[in-house]
């Protein structure tokens, strides 16, 4: 890779980092701005119980979202170059390259399993391969540049997590904001000569709060009509099962299998190829495949 190519790559991780970065700030920046100039108003009308809860919530977004930004998405296992792996489908060392295709039944659903050249391995139904982590995600559901992270498989909960959790903190931040306003809106501009710093904060604050409460809440609902069937964002976007969704179990079992299943990391480091089956629930009679294996 010559020192451009070197060059490029490391603007762009800087341009993620940067986005993260600025995320983080605009999102919590309100919650620090009101900690400092609200805390009189709300001590002397006896309301430091919704101060407590708003930093509470600010907390907990706070860690939800390095939560998100640091979780493993579920990673593919990256394996050697593929002439130097070992086919147990073959019991040998392969000497070309593998299928880059391998149909498979899903729900009576015709599936292709497809190879990764990057990874060098067959990536499971629904994953793929994520040109900014430069990685294969199981259930990729799609890559979220103000976490700087892949959202997939693993951390999909944690993610959703901090939907819920920031959609509320937002709220919560704009009320006590309108509140605030009622008492200088009145008398707008001596109240703007007398505390500047307070009155345009605020009003600043309020517009970022309220764009963010539509954005999250909006985002946040987004998943939720989407996990009723099943769906990924990228299958919602790629059209993927607009007539029949194989891995459709009902609104109800869908709601379940996302919201309350722990995801289990199968990671076999002895598994060269990928085997269609090992992401899905079913009983493998062969000896040597003898396990009950779990999506």
């Amino acid at each position: 890779m010559g020192c451009g190519s070197v060059g490029m790559v490391c603007n762009l991780r800087c341009t993620k980092v940067l986005i993260a970065v600025f995320t983080f700030v605009a999102s919590f920046l309100p919650l620090f701005f009101f900690l400092v100039y609200h805390f009189s108003f709300y001590y002397s009308r006896n309301l430091v119980v919704l101060y407590v809860i708003l930093a509470i919530l600010g907390l907990c977004s706070v860690g939800l979202f390095f939560a998100t930004s640091f979780s493993n998405p579920g990673y593919v296992k990256k394996l050697d170059f593929p002439t130097r792996m070992f086919d147990h489908l073959k019991f040998s060392f392969r000497g070309t390259n593998p299928p880059r295709f391998v149909d498979m039944m899903i729900n009576g659903q015709p599936t292709k399993v497809k190879f990764c050249p990057t990874c060098h391995s067959y990536r499971p139904p629904r994953s793929v391969h994520c040109s900014d982590c430069d990685r294969c995600i199981v259930r990729f559901d799609h890559h979220c540049p103000y976490v700087a992270n892949c959202i997939g498989y693993y951390n999909y909960k944690i993610f959703l997590s901090f939907l819920l959790v920031s959609s509320l903190y937002f709220s919560l931040i704009f009320s006590l904001f309108i509140y605030r306003s009622v008492e200088f809106f009145p008398s707008l501009s001596s109240s703007v000569s007398q505390n500047p710093t307070d009155i345009i904060g605020t009003i600043i604050f309020m517009i970022i709060t309220f764009i963010s409460i539509w954005l999250v809440f909006g985002l946040y609902f987004f998943h939720m009509f989407i996990i009723r069937s099943n769906l990924s964002t990228y299958d919602k976007l790629k059209e993927h099962f607009d007539e029949f969704n194989p891995f459709d179990r009902g609104t109800l079992n869908n709601c379940k299998t996302v919201l309350l299943y722990n995801p289990k990391k199968h990671t076999n480091p002895n598994q060269d190829i990928y085997n269609p089956y090992a992401m899905y629930t079913l009983k493998v009679h062969a000896k040597s495949l003898d396990k009950t294996l779990s999506f």
